[in-house]
């Protein structure tokens, strides 16, 4: 291999050895095993260490030791293709002895909001780079970005993307599908074969490599060419996509509200639809944090008076709501349609004696969001985020088909992961309840 670092690298990376000249802030390099995008982005900040005086951090969120950072790569390249150009490392930290150059390894061990506090030192950083950057959170990126947003400063990320939706291209404002990014952004993709000719790819990687290819074509596409196909595995809903999404939907007088929930304290969550018998049109969701059921039904009528419904309220939802509780007189559902009645509302009930398993509201769900036929038969108004951002990122537990519940110390980390679930409950009780698989 060629000891000079530039000889090396491959014409996609180009741009990361005139980091300095100010045409880009923000380098981002998404691929598969085999891209090479790691050494790339490694030699060229020792490359830039050794021009002039850097402070570089290397970050990765789930970071515990140094040793499951980068600095392995790091330590290799310095006693191979950059020994004796002036480097020097120690357990926690690589320096440069001529230009006073200093790099540093940092993560989250404990993801909470003290930990990410620790993450302002990074204002005082030249070059920050994000190793494994499909799994930092939203809420991490939230504090990363405004903290290191300083003029001169050049981000560096490196990801595999292991879903479609990920945290580090909302953050990043990253459209894979067109690979486009914002000005003053450096976003490309490497996968293994398009640097197959270079030479440096081992025999037995790519031996390895046709095997998974041959034998495990998910795992394939996921992991060696950069396409998440594996991932849809464990989602919940599994044929969501934008085509479900209808900013054209509109709340209609004259027509029934199908008004279906999940009876929760923090959050309470449901939502609101009209029904033509083949397709559920969503319009509205309601979604209130340390409420009980009296405050729900306050949020409806506010929303929707009796003067705006000429149409009957369609209530449905979770079933164990029509039983009494220990903090209320009356049942929830007694508790809504009382109110709606007395404020001159029309209502119907639409529940079952008793929940259908999670497994059949699913699968009745899966069903009418991509029909056999290729219809898609529950329609969304973008305003509805939650029930969207459950659509994209509820799974199910590795290996099991229990749907997967937020921690706690997961919504310390990132409070969107709160909303998980509930709203799921609350549509999919609606469209089973109307839509159930049978037996044919």
């Amino acid at each position: 291999m060629p000891k000079h670092p530039s000889l090396i690298f491959y014409e996609k990376y180009f741009p990361l050895l005139e980091m300095d000249n100010g045409k880009y802030d923000t380098f981002v390099f998404t691929g598969g095993r085999g891209s090479l995008k790691t050494g790339h982005v490694c030699r060229a900040v020792l490359v830039a260490m050794m021009r002039s005086k850097k402070r570089v951090a290397v970050f990765r969120e789930t970071k515990v030791s140094t040793e499951e950072s980068l600095y392995i790569e790091f330590k290799e390249l310095i006693n191979s293709e950059f020994f004796n150009r002036g480097f020097d490392y120690s357990k926690n930290k690589i320096v440069h002895k001529s230009t006073g150059s200093e790099l540093f390894f940092m993560g989250l061990q404990d993801k909470n909001q003290s930990a990410r506090e620790s993450l302002k030192g990074l204002a005082q950083v030249d070059i920050l780079l994000i190793d494994e950057a499909q799994a930092v959170s939203a809420a991490v990126w939230s504090v990363l970005l405004k903290t290191i947003r300083k003029q001169g400063v050049v981000l560096i990320v490196i990801y595999n993307r292991i879903d479609d939706d990920l945290p580090v291209e909302q953050a990043l404002f990253l459209d894979y599908v067109s690979m486009s990014a914002p000005d003053k952004t450096y976003f490309v993709e490497v996968n293994y074969p398009e640097v197959e000719h270079l030479g440096v790819l081992s025999e037995k990687f790519l031996t390895y490599a046709g095997l998974i290819k041959q034998n495990k074509p998910d795992e394939y596409e996921r992991d060696y060419l950069n396409k998440p196909k594996g991932s849809d595995a464990a989602k919940v809903v599994k044929y969501w996509s934008p085509e479900n999404i209808n900013p054209d939907i509109r709340y209609c007088e004259d027509l029934d509200i199908y008004w279906s929930l999940d009876f929760n304290v923090n959050p309470a969550m449901s939502t609101l639809a009209h029904y033509d018998g083949k397709k559920f049109f969503v319009f509205d969701e309601l979604v209130l944090n340390n409420v009980i059921t009296q405050d729900v039904v306050d949020e409806f009528m506010h929303r929707y008076p009796p003067e705006k419904v000429r149409g009957i309220i369609q209530i449905c939802g979770d079933a164990s709501g029509k039983y009494r509780k220990t903090q209320s007189r009356f049942s929830d559902y007694a508790i809504i349609v009382n109110t709606l009645a007395k404020n001159g509302y029309h209502y119907k009930l639409n529940l079952r004696p008793f929940n259908p398993p999670i497994i059949a509201r699913v699968n009745a769900f899966n069903k009418q969001v991509l029909t056999d036929d290729g219809n898609r038969n529950v329609l969304v108004h973008p305003r509805c985020k939650w029930l969207i951002y459950n659509m994209k990122n509820l799974r199910y537990k590795e290996g099991t088909n229990i749907i997967d519940e937020a921690t706690p110390s997961q919504i310390a980390d990132d409070d969107a992961k709160l909303y998980l679930g509930h709203i799921f409950d609350a549509v999919s009780y609606m469209v089973e309840f109307f839509k159930p698989v049978v037996k044919e």
